[in-house]
């Protein structure tokens, strides 16, 4: 009798985890491709006049070269 209850109660376990267990797969993958993006920062140009690096936002474009200042760049 105890057998049979046991063996009743490991199917019924069975049977609920094939079917009515969510799988954690999609939440796992999700979670990954977070995980591999990697963080963007910023890209440091070199200054044509004084060979310092600065980000791209801040540069100054003059003649298609980068300057780091208006002083380098020769502007006023």
């Amino acid at each position: 009798m105890l057998m049979k209850g046991l063996l009743l109660a490991g199917v019924l376990f069975i049977i609920y985890i094939a079917f009515f267990k969510k799988p954690n797969r999609v939440e796992n993958s999700s979670r990954r491709k977070k995980k591999k993006e990697a963080p963007k920062g910023d890209v440091m140009m070199e200054c044509a006049k004084c060979e310092t690096f600065v980000s791209e936002d801040e540069a100054i474009i003059k003649d298609g070269k980068f300057y780091c200042s208006k002083k380098c760049a020769g502007l006023k």
